[in-house]
């Protein structure tokens, strides 16, 4: 149970620290530590892994590595719409990941099984660099402690539903138009 009633909330992270800024999930919740009244998942090497640990849950955070929503050291809260998400038959649009399947693809399995939680937030740290090696850049170093707090904010109940921004540290991001997708941000995020 969490500490906001009889919730279940679940928090997980998807990343390799083998893979640059994709690292960027462990670390967050390396920093987050233990929150009480939380399923804490750890970190998954799949998003397909939250099959099942999922199940029944009130709000599951995803923590994860995002790129081409903000510019590099950005952290988005994503609030999937889960009418779209989960339930609609005959989606098409791709939801490429690092991960070969992403977040989203997990939650449309879930939903085809009747097993989708009831909401979904991805906490996203955009990154730049996505290749093989050790550590992360300091971009997105430097959004861990920000991600961290959002993270355990979301898991207390201190963000309302329907809520999605990005909080860029620099100002002068690139043009974030383009594809568009379903959820509160409406951003192209590829999870």
């Amino acid at each position: 149970m969490s500490s906001a009633g009889s919730q279940r909330v679940v928090v997980a992270a998807v990343g390799s620290e083998f893979r640059g800024d994709d690292a960027a999930g462990p670390a967050v919740l390396d920093r987050v530590g233990e929150l009480k009244g939380v399923d804490m998942l750890g970190v998954l090497a799949s998003p397909l892994d939250l099959l099942g640990a999922w199940d029944g849950a009130d709000l599951v955070i995803v923590v994860d590595a995002v790129e081409g929503i903000d510019a590099p050291g950005g952290v988005c809260i994503i609030d999937v719409d889960m009418a779209s998400e989960a339930g609609e038959s005959g989606r098409t649009r791709s939801t490429a990941s690092s991960h070969g399947l992403g977040v989203i693809d997990a939650l449309r399995i879930a939903g085809a099984l009747g097993t989708a939680p009831a909401r979904v937030i991805i906490v996203g740290v955009s990154g730049e660099d996505f290749d093989g090696g050790a550590g992360l850049s300091p971009a997105a170093s430097g959004a861990v402690e920000q991600a961290a707090r959002r993270v355990v904010e979301l898991a207390r109940g201190a963000t309302a539903p329907g809520e999605g921004r990005c909080s860029s540290r620099d100002s002068g991001h690139p043009d974030r138009s383009g594809p568009r997708r379903t959820g509160s941000l409406q951003r192209d995020h590829r999870l």
